[in-house]
């Protein structure tokens, strides 16, 4: 466990000033979804994430200028010239975020072709738009189906079809995880399960219809239980209804997904998340869910331990394994480095 004594350094809430003539300028960019409350459910009451203003008085403090900035869609022109005096940008955007825009589409495409259009002057993105697509969208866990922090039964819908034909087999065979392309605190996750007779619970798992896997396939009136995993809200819809709401807004080429997992049922236990900067673990976290299946959403009791603490030993020692035997490559992303910041989750 994390010692808090030697962990407690001083930790600040605002940007800290940058030195003088410091050789290098670097940015943090965020973005505000419109009419989200804090700007999205990533970002604390200030309107940044819990981590931007550390991260960017971590460049500070390591010596280089670093300011914080907010992209604005309707300003994309002055966005592109205000960066152009940075050497170096840090984006903490939410995969999937800058498709969140009521009635606006493209915006995704366009500040990723600016990052590329940066990256294309030898100045660094991290991570750079093809890091953050492949290693962020919901599809990276079929990817990585067949490696030590995979589940082999993933998998991927991009088009309606699929979707409706895949989805009610693996529905009839055990409980799943829906995970559309949005967020990373539990939006558009739904746990699945079919429903009872009386609609106030579950069938048990001996009682799917499907003994093996692709021996049946549920109909269109068939009765889920769906609980969200930002809130833990439940809601019982017909497999027709949910394949209605669970949308795949504009495919593939415009990010629109949905991944298909086994309901791992040790999920009521929380999940483990190992904070990883570049290939070395920093800290890692258990997030018990209070009041629910889900510690995604923020309604959880967290506790640190140390990356070389024994109680994780065997679990990161599979992840920097995995790292070892081409994670990258696996991901489509071959001769890139691993981001500035990033998390492994496993239930």
């Amino acid at each position: 466990m994390l010692d808090t004594a030697a962990a407690s350094k001083v930790r600040y809430n605002t940007l800290l000033p940058s030195p003088a003539g410091a050789k290098y300028s670097l940015a943090v960019v965020q973005f505000k979804v419109p009419g989200h409350p804090n700007g999205g459910s990533d970002k604390g009451p200030d309107g940044n994430r819990i981590d931007s203003i550390p991260i960017a008085n971590g460049v500070i403090k390591a010596g280089g200028a670093c300011d914080m900035l907010l992209y604005d869609y309707t300003d994309h022109a002055g966005f592109e010239a205000t960066i152009e005096k940075y050497d170096a940008l840090i984006v903490r955007i939410n995969p999937g975020q800058l498709s969140q825009i009521p009635g606006v589409d493209g915006v995704q495409a366009k500040f990723d072709a600016t990052m590329n259009a940066f990256v294309g002057k030898g100045k660094p993105v991290w991570s750079s738009p093809g890091v953050q697509q492949k290693m962020g969208a919901k599809d990276a866990l079929c990817k990585i189906a067949n490696m030590g922090c995979g589940l082999v039964d993933t998998f991927a819908y991009y088009d309606a079809e699929t979707l409706e034909t895949q989805f009610k087999k693996t529905m009839a065979f055990q409980p799943r995880v829906v995970k559309q392309n949005r967020g990373s605190a539990g939006e558009g996750i739904w746990l699945c399960w079919i429903a009872n007779e009386t609609k106030d619970g579950i069938i048990p798992d001996i009682e799917y219809p499907s003994k093996t896997f692709g021996a049946e396939s549920l109909g269109d009136d068939v009765m889920l239980k769906l609980m969200e995993m930002n809130d833990n809200h439940v809601e019982y819809h017909t497999v027709k209804e949910f394949l209605v709401f669970c949308y795949l807004k504009g495919g593939a080429a415009a990010g629109g997904q949905l991944v298909d997992q086994r309901l791992l049922p040790r999920i009521s236990e929380g999940e483990v998340r190992v904070l990883m900067a570049g290939d070395t673990c920093q800290m890692i976290i258990h997030k018990k869910p209070e009041g629910g299946l889900s510690a995604v959403g923020g309604n959880s009791a967290y506790t640190y331990y140390e990356p070389s603490d024994p109680l994780y030993a065997d679990l990161l020692t599979k992840l920097t394994t995995d790292i070892k035997n081409g994670l990258m490559d696996v991901l489509d992303l071959k001769g890139e480095a691993l981001p500035l910041l990033w998390t492994c989750d496993y239930i």
